[in-house]
């Protein structure tokens, strides 16, 4: 494992499609030995197995909430992972939640 690949993190930011000013909403460590975000609970939920349904928090899924906006886009975990392998593979270091569809 090389030291670029172990020091890689990728901004999340929400711009609400352009329409306001972009906010940082967790950063993400995709480091092979460990990844992560920061700022859980405070601009998105982790899954949780034990979710009540009906609540912030998803089973399977990440929940991110922008305090800006309305967009509390969804994503489950495993495809969250391979966008942001994605994103970091393709040398960006900010990808913005409120693109997804």
């Amino acid at each position: 494992m090389d030291e670029e690949e172990e020091r890689v993190f990728v901004a999340i930011t929400c711009t609400d499609r352009g329409q306001h000013r972009r906010i940082r909403l967790t950063t993400v460590r995709l480091r092979a030995s460990d990844r992560g975000m920061s700022h859980a609970f405070e601009h998105f939920a982790p899954p949780m197995r034990d979710a009540k349904p009906g609540s912030f928090v998803g089973r399977d899924s990440y929940v991110f909430i922008c305090p800006r906006c309305s967009r509390t886009p969804q994503i489950k975990a495993n495809k969250w992972w391979s966008l942001l392998a994605a994103v970091s593979a393709a040398g960006q270091d900010e990808f913005d939640i409120s693109l997804l569809p």
